[in-house]
């Protein structure tokens, strides 16, 4: 019976030692848990304003790239058009 006895002190004391050991490694993680979620959440937000002013970058070099479009069929029409008025002259 003693040796039973011993056994299971044996027992609960190496439980208790294994949950001392366990809150020594994973404890000081899991109190900076939360520190680690609100940076996360911030990275998040941060991630979805870049993201927002990226989709409206784009759609303005979209208009940027149209006008651009525009203006250099606008000069090549008034080249056209400068070039026959000179040779018109010229008659």
């Amino acid at each position: 019976m003693m040796k039973n006895g011993y056994w299971t002190g044996i027992a609960v004391g190496a439980f208790v030692v294994g949950i001392l050991f366990g809150y020594l490694v994973w404890g000081a993680r899991a109190g900076r848990l939360a520190g680690v979620e609100q940076e996360l959440a911030a990275a998040q937000a941060q991630m979805g304003e870049m993201k927002k002013k990226m989709t409206d970058t784009e759609a303005n070099l979209g208009k940027v790239t149209n006008e651009k479009l525009t203006m250099e069929k606008e000069i090549s029409d008034m080249k056209e058009a400068a070039e026959k008025a000179a040779k018109t002259k010229r008659r």
